[in-house]
């Protein structure tokens, strides 16, 4: 069991690192390329190749069950990826990347009122502790302001938590492809739509090669391949365990930034990335005592 666990732990990492290259691959993108259309090619791409791949699988899987069971991850998947977008355009990355960090602090509970879980209040500090890390590490020590591009940066964490909470309820009836080929579908929908509503088309004429480099890896790795990691993790661990585990991407985009882009974290920084590590390995020790205690009571139940 802990080894399986182990696994699906490997692949959270995985896509974080994967997320890790995508964010300052993004910037360079955004020289050429406005962040709608972006969005919309990057999921129509990836919704594309993954009909491509897995269209025989999809299709009987989604029509044996209720919109109901895959429309709400769906809407959040694409609620969080335009929400973000157009909140770096309104406000300080550092403050985006801050608040999108707050999933961490929202799953938990969003699970527990979906699925009637009680909370775990043990977590509550470490939850908080990888706040404060994540804002050292984002915000660097900067002051912090409050206006519509926080707000949608906001509404992008709720949107992430609930990415996680109802794609776990939906994987309860739905195969894992399925449920990530209705989150992309989705998410290509809207962003075509926004993008043709408030975005020129004929930013597309002059978008450079480089940038379409960037969407290849984006639509192909940060959505079809990170999806199906996640989708799969959250098969085997609790929607808040990923949560807490994807904190880890900020400090992996620092990396990636340092290579891709020159830049440098400052102390704070620094501080925030290892206590945030420090915060993974106390969750992981407290969700090892908490599988052994109800191992344990479920034994003696038997018995």
């Amino acid at each position: 069991m802990h080894q399986r666990k182990a696994i699906y732990t490997l692949f959270i990492f995985i896509q974080s690192l994967i997320y890790g290259i995508g964010n300052p691959a993004t910037k360079v993108a955004y020289k050429s390329i406005t962040p709608l259309w972006l969005l919309a090619a990057r999921f129509t791409l990836a919704f594309l190749l993954f009909l491509l791949l897995f269209g025989r699988r999809i299709l009987p899987c989604i029509k044996k069950v209720s919109w109901k069971t895959w429309l709400p991850s769906s809407l959040c998947c694409a609620g969080a990826y335009i929400s973000c977008n157009l909140a770096l355009n309104l406000t300080a990355a550092t403050n985006v990347g801050f608040i999108m960090s707050l999933p961490v602090l929202f799953t938990p509970f969003l699970a527990s009122v979906i699925f009637h879980r009680p909370y775990v209040f043990k977590k509550l500090p470490l939850q908080l502790l990888t706040i404060a890390g994540l804002f050292l590490l984002c915000c660097n020590g900067g002051v912090f302001s409050f206006g519509i591009g926080e707000a949608l940066a906001l509404l992008d964490a709720f949107c992430l938590a609930g990415v996680l909470v109802f794609g776990e309820s939906a994987m309860k009836e739905m195969d894992v492809t399925a449920v990530t080929a209705a989150q992309i579908g989705v998410t290509m929908i809207l962003s075509l739509a926004g993008a043709l509503l408030f975005d020129d088309i004929t930013v597309l004429a002059g978008v450079q090669p480089d940038a379409w480099l960037v969407v290849l890896y984006l639509a192909g790795g940060c959505t079809i391949l990170a999806y199906l990691l996640q989708n799969h993790a959250v098969t085997h661990l609790s929607a808040s365990v990923v949560s807490m585990l994807q904190c880890t991407q900020p400090i992996l985009t620092s990396a990636a930034a340092f290579f891709l882009l020159g830049e440098t974290l400052s102390g704070p920084g620094l501080i925030g990335a290892v206590l945030i590590i420090l915060c993974l390995i106390l969750d992981g020790r407290l969700d090892g005592r908490l599988d052994a205690r109800l191992y344990s009571s479920t034994k003696r139940g038997v018995e």
